[in-house]
């Protein structure tokens, strides 16, 4: 399987740093794209994120390793269960809609 939808890239400092904060929604997918495949390097939180999302923790070969549903906001640390390079967030909801499993191979090449 292949994510085929356009994607918001977080790939430097600030925008992985900003993330979902003091937005009012996900109009498209975001993908984090992380400088090493980590799991502590791959946590994430919710603080100043005012709406539930999911977010889908990939490996180096865009491969899911972890999948988090309905993240609520103002969250603490979530770290995922395996070592991740990519986070894609998306609106609640949609890693089950879309059928995202682990294994699932969602990234193209071009991202790797």
């Amino acid at each position: 399987m292949t994510f085929k939808e356009d994607f918001e890239i977080a790939d430097t400092t600030f925008k992985r740093a900003r993330g979902l904060m003091f937005r009012s929604g996900i109009s498209k997918p975001l993908l984090f794209i992380m400088p090493s495949e980590s799991a502590e390097l791959s946590s994430i939180h919710s603080f100043f994120v005012f709406f539930p999302f999911d977010a889908v923790f990939l490996n180096s070969k865009g491969v899911v390793v972890d999948i988090r549903e309905r993240i609520r906001p103002f969250s603490l640390k979530i770290t995922p269960a395996k070592p991740a390079r990519y986070i894609l967030e998306m609106n609640a909801g949609q890693a089950k809609k879309k059928g995202i499993r682990i294994g699932d191979r969602l990234l193209k090449k071009a991202y790797i």
